[in-house]
């Protein structure tokens, strides 16, 4: 049951949107330009590629040119006239109500007549202004296969992403775990009880070298886990579990390819993925596998009710709950006993995706007009399958991915824009701040709910990396992780990646951010922890030089677009690719499936 509304909250500080000022003292890259003062954009080699949609162009050696700016927040600017209003007209400030239309009864998912909602939105809260773009048409792009990846991902992406379809949608909730705080309690003897003590060895060996097996066509093969044991990546239908004190590897079988994995596991080690129902490249997504990494088995395989397709497949996990969507449907079970505690039902919403972890939240689209849907942000009861919490994002978003459940926050897409802002909510289910991404900030996510992969979320901060752009050396360029105050969304300091190193934040360790640094020509990548006040840096682990197509040099980790996982457990670093192709550079070039490293 939903509470009574609560009271109407002030809007952020500043407003919605409002510029984010630097601390004093902090120029240069990662803070506004002073007004009066453009830093000139960076050169552009000549013959560089076109950029993929939605990114910033590509500069010398294949990096990103960042325009003037170099990947900080934009001075104070007035919004132009007529933002999200006619031209001529006095809009109201940013995050304050508007006056909606009166509005009809409508019908919930599960048959309940639900009365309008009161101005200012579900919940009594205010809603922020209409983004500039609330009546932009274009396509909305879906689930599936990502950006930049080694070798082919690049061209398969357009082929993988989702056709969405009007018609009957599916509404469907699922489940908040409150009940485990996994990333307390997981692995309480492993290397990272005291997460944030620097080894003993930093330097670093290569412990996996997965090899990628040989494919007809291009081949989906997301999913990657690690424990204090065991890796495991998921292969041509077969998951692979390598143990990591005697190298041996089995294989797990399975009906079909995989279709979608969860990102987590559960405290026991399971995880799920979502398989073809045969051995047919062309064949439906229609079961619902767990997968037992401890005991190298499949723990239990289910057919997922209507589940006719291949198209926006998504699994999460949080706590004893996994939950899964796709284009016409939505269910969930609980992990330990295969019940099934919810199936999607006929409604004119559809459930687009789950993000998992602490909560179990999922992202929400009301209406026929795919053009410009009623997005939600919905925390699930885990035994239910009804939302206890929901948050709406401003009008004219199109576009939402969960990069964290607790706390909350979004990177929301604008018009066309896949991202273009991160937004925090709190608690009482209202907007924080606003970071807008621009063209100062990498783009975090891929197109899956849960596809935030270059980013990482602590209790009060949000960290981000910057476009890359020249430093002092003239072989290559640098950027920096950049940390937002969660409530004001201010930037608190700059973490530096290094004269011809680049960086991204990927997961919190403890009170720490972790970065990974990827190789350069010369050098192997790196592993460092960085301090949450003040950005201190502490290397963890170093891997070794590798040759072309070999060790590091065989993945393409760009910071400005992080198409999987980058896994750091027990202070072993875990790399892989979700796509695999017939193209081969050469008999000799064997492309690799996944690769580890571990202290020496």
């Amino acid at each position: 049951m939903s509470q009574p509304p609560p009271p109407p909250s002030q809007p952020p500080s500043g407003g919605y949107g409002a510029p984010q000022e630097p601390p004093q003292g902090q120029p240069s890259y990662g803070y506004p330009a002073q007004p009066g003062q453009t830093p000139p954009p960076p050169p552009q080699a000549p013959g560089t590629p076109p950029p993929a949609p939605g990114t910033p162009p590509p500069g010398p050696y294949g990096q990103q040119q960042p325009p003037a700016g170099y990947g900080y927040p934009q001075g104070q600017q007035q919004p132009p006239a007529g933002y999200g209003y006619p031209q001529g007209q006095q809009q109201p400030g940013y995050g304050y109500p508007q006056t909606p239309a009166p509005q009809a009864p409508t019908q919930t998912a599960f048959g309940a007549v639900q009365p309008p909602s009161p101005p200012g939105g579900p919940y009594g809260q205010q809603q922020p202004g209409a983004y500039p773009y609330g009546n932009a048409a274009g396509p909305v792009p879906g689930g599936g296969g990502g950006g930049n990846n080694s070798k082919v991902i690049g061209i398969v992406a357009a082929v993988v992403a989702v056709v969405l379809v009007a018609g009957l949608g599916v509404f469907f909730l699922t489940k908040d775990d409150g009940k485990e705080d996994e990333a307390k309690k997981d692995d309480k003897k492993s290397s990272q009880a005291d997460p944030n003590a620097k080894p003993k060895n930093t330097s670093g060996k290569q412990i996996v070298d997965m090899k990628a097996p040989e494919v007809n066509d291009v081949t989906t093969v997301t999913g990657a886990w690690a424990t204090d044991k065991v890796y495991a990546k998921s292969s041509v239908r077969n998951i692979i579990v390598q143990d990591l004190k005697t190298k041996q590897q089995s294989k797990i079988p399975l009906k079909g390819n995989v279709c979608a994995a969860s990102n987590g596991m559960t405290k026991d080690h399971k995880v799920a993925v979502v398989v073809q129902e045969t051995i047919s490249n062309s064949a439906d997504c229609t079961r619902m596998v767990i997968v037992d990494l401890d005991k190298k088995a499949v723990a239990w395989d289910k057919t997922m009710p209507n589940s006719d397709t291949r198209s926006n497949e998504n699994v999460a996990i949080s706590g004893d709950t996994v939950a899964s969507a796709w284009i016409g449907g939505s269910v969930g079970y609980k992990i330990s006993t295969k019940k099934k505690l919810w199936e999607a039902q006929p409604s004119n919403c559809r459930d687009t995706g789950y993000q998992g972890g602490k909560s179990l939240v999922v992202v929400v689209e009301c209406g026929n007009d795919l053009d410009n849907p009623e997005v939600s942000v919905q925390k699930l009861d885990p035994n239910t399958g009804k939302a206890k919490w929901k948050y709406e994002p401003p009008k004219g978003i199109k576009n939402v991915r969960v990069a964290s459940t607790d706390p909350m926050v979004l990177v929301a897409g604008a018009g066309d824009e896949l991202a273009s802002d991160v937004l925090t909510v709190g608690d009482d289910k209202k907007l924080k701040a606003k970071i807008s991404l621009g063209k100062r900030y990498n783009k975090p996510c891929e197109l899956e709910v849960d596809g935030c992969y270059g980013m990482a979320v602590g209790p009060d901060t949000v960290y981000l990396s910057t476009a890359e752009h020249p430093g002092a050396s003239e072989y290559g360029d640098t950027n920096e992780i950049m940390a937002f105050d969660f409530n004001t969304g201010k930037t608190k300091w700059k973490a530096a990646a290094g004269e011809k190193r680049t960086i991204v934040p990927f997961k919190m360790q403890g009170q720490n951010v972790l970065g990974y640094k990827p190789p350069s020509y010369d050098s192997g990548g790196q592993v460092v922890t960085i301090e949450p006040k003040g950005g201190k840096q502490t290397k963890l682990l170093q891997m070794p030089v590798s040759d072309i197509g070999k060790g590091e040099q065989a993945f393409s980790v760009d910071t400005y677009s992080v198409d999987t996982q980058i896994i750091f457990e027990h202070n072993r670093l875990f790399l892989d690719d979700k796509l695999i192709s017939e193209r081969r550079a050469s008999q000799e070039e064997i492309p690799r499936l996944a690769v580890g490293f571990g202290a020496e």
